[in-house]
């Protein structure tokens, strides 16, 4: 495979078969033409600039232009059908500050080595529903299909394992919100060297806040092959003190810390299984993303500055172009599901979803996602900051991430967690 035939794919994506791997040609590409991740590193000779791996924006840099609903039209090439709802819906408030462009994306060499080695590698499982023999990387770093593009997103970088404490909050349409806090730790077992587990992902979460959920918590072990191997959880019956298993929640079961704003699926933007949907690969497109969002974490901030009615305060947001491979999910016939479509746009650089647009059963746009990334130097990375949840019937919006008024910040790739945290015996010792 030449080189001209990976940018054409990245370019057009009109017709693509489905091969299980690239060959060594098409492999080296990925120390060449391609970024280690499978990214183009050339710019496109305007506001793209090429890959560098800069780790860093001036602090004083401003917006080069602000998009509004007055002129949102004349830039709606490089906007989701998303984000010109939200100009639609809040025309005197909604604005995206646009920002030079910065690509921070980086991580470790061995993550990029092992990336190379997916390349040649890394397979869909004969269902789709599942990667096999993966390393610690992004598994088809030169993706050939939308189910490549969207396991590449579940199994991105990350770090091996992130500490912290966090609020969500359900904003209601006149602006007051309501906040439920956790204390978690999540480790990203496919990334652990000797790692045999069949899950991906292991997390444990305790309940600080409200009073009334206090004391109770949450551990969930998840697989990147949720058909196979099915999504483990369990929670902590504070009045019982014992530990329960949990239904196989998953799919659009509401979840309703965020006030039955989204669904299990659509945290972190889109995850669990993606059997009940047909996927397709779309044209590759110049989108203005959330990106280095570096204002969002700052302590200086409370949560009333930020949480405004309808969405997050703009004074605080920073948007870049990037590339984005867009792909897009449609419900199959013999399945239900509240959205009958879903169109993912995701970051080349890092494969984070960055925007997604959800539809419902009569195909109206219902829905509105975006991820609020920054880059993390001692991760290094980049890792969502915020993500904010849109409903644009009911006005609400949930936000996940929220850590201004919290105590410490993101704790990456500390002391490990042992196996046996992740236990119901752990996770007793965990809660007491």
């Amino acid at each position: 495979m030449k080189i001209t035939t990976i940018i054409a794919y990245a370019c057009l994506f009109n017709t693509l078969v489905i091969v299980a791997k690239v060959d060594v040609e098409t492999q080296t590409h990925l120390k060449n033409e391609l970024t280690s991740f499978g990214a183009i590193k050339k710019g496109n000779g305007d506001a793209i600039p090429a890959w560098i791996g800069e780790s860093k924006i001036p602090v004083d840099e401003k917006p080069l232009f602000t998009i509004t609903s007055q002129n949102s039209e004349e830039y709606k090439d490089k906007l989701t059908v998303g984000q010109l709802a939200l100009f639609a819906q809040y025309p005197d408030t909604f604005r995206m500050p646009i920002y030079p462009t910065h690509r921070t994306a980086s991580a470790p060499d061995w993550v990029y080595e092992n990336t190379f080695d997916n390349a040649l590698l890394a397979t869909l499982n004969k269902e789709e529903t599942g990667i096999e023999n993966n390393k610690g990387g992004i598994p088809f770093p030169i993706p050939q299909s939308a189910l490549e593009v969207y396991f590449n997103h579940i199994s991105r970088w990350r770090g091996k394992q992130v500490e912290n404490q966090t609020s969500q909050a359900v904003v209601f349409n006149n602006g007051k919100f309501t906040l439920h806090t956790n204390k978690s730790l999540v480790r990203f077992d496919g990334y652990l060297k000797g790692n045999n587990s069949k899950y991906f992902i292991s997390l444990i979460a305790k309940s600080l806040a409200p009073a009334s959920k206090s004391g109770s918590g949450v551990l969930v072990l998840e697989p990147l092959d949720q058909i196979n191997n099915k999504r483990a959880a369990w929670t902590w019956d504070k009045g019982r003190r014992r530990v329960i298993r949990a239904p196989n929640v998953a799919y659009d079961n509401p979840v309703q810390s965020a006030g039955s704003l989204r669904t299990i699926d659509d945290t972190d933007l889109i995850n669990g299984s993606p059997d009940r949907f047909n996927w397709k690969l779309l044209k590759k497109r110049e989108i203005y993303l959330p990106y280095n969002n570096e204002a969002l974490v700052s302590k200086k901030l409370k949560y009333k500055e930020i949480l405004n009615a309808g969405h997050i305060n703009p004074a605080y947001t920073r948007y870049e172009l990037h590339r984005v491979w867009v792909i897009e999910a449609t419900l199959k016939e013999k399945w239900r599901h509240i959205y009958s479509k879903r169109t993912f746009y995701i970051d080349e650089d890092t494969w984070q979803v960055m925007v997604a647009d959800q539809y419902d059963k009569r195909g109206n746009l219902w829905r509105v996602s975006m991820s609020f990334s920054k880059f993390f130097q001692e991760l290094p990375g980049v890792f969502p900051v915020i993500n904010v949840f849109h409903d644009l019937r009911s006005q609400k919006y949930h936000v996940m991430g929220l850590q201004n008024q919290e105590k410490g910040v993101n704790k990456f790739n500390g002391e490990i967690a042992n196996d046996s945290l992740f236990t119901p015996n752990g996770f007793k010792r965990y809660m007491r």
